[in-house]
């Protein structure tokens, strides 16, 4: 029986293994591919005269790397998330909980931070429309992500 135990777990923990290993190279995929065409879907669709661009690719630059150190976070607590899916404890549950809506909240903070420095320097209808595209970017981008997350299991 104790053989059975530990083949089983053994078992559990390969699969387990397996999938965040899955979930971590499909992450790093998407996170690469959006990157990649965000920029040019922001260039496609700003107007930019020459003089407001070299103010805004600075800015955009900057702002899209320290939202990549964000994501970073993100998956790293969806790779506990995953890593604990099938035998989540309440107290993990409260914490990669609470660890969201604090990254959350970070999130928040970036964007309003970069928007109030667009605002300074650009002129406000070019902000408000990188402000639609980058939103349209994020809905499309946790449409995506939320698809590859299951929910969480009630105890039964």
């Amino acid at each position: 029986m104790k053989n059975l135990t530990i083949f089983l777990l053994l078992g559990l923990f390969v699969s387990l293994n397996a999938q965040t290993e899955y979930f971590e190279t499909d992450i790093r995929g998407i996170r690469t591919d959006i990157r990649e065409v965000a920029k040019e879907i922001v260039a496609q669709n700003m107007v930019l005269t020459p003089e407001e661009a070299k103010i805004f690719w600075p800015l955009y630059d900057e702002y899209m790397a320290e939202l990549k150190l964000l994501g970073d976070q993100e998956v790293k607590l969806t790779e506990e998330y995953m890593l604990n899916f099938y035998l989540m404890e309440d107290k993990t549950a409260s914490e990669l909980l609470e660890n969201v809506l604090n990254l959350e909240r970070d999130k928040q903070s970036l964007k309003s931070e970069y928007i109030r420095k667009m605002k300074k320097v650009l002129p406000p209808k070019v902000v408000g429309k990188f402000y639609q595209i980058q939103r349209r970017l994020e809905l499309l981008i946790d449409a995506e992500k939320v698809s590859r997350i299951p929910l969480l299991k009630k105890e039964e």
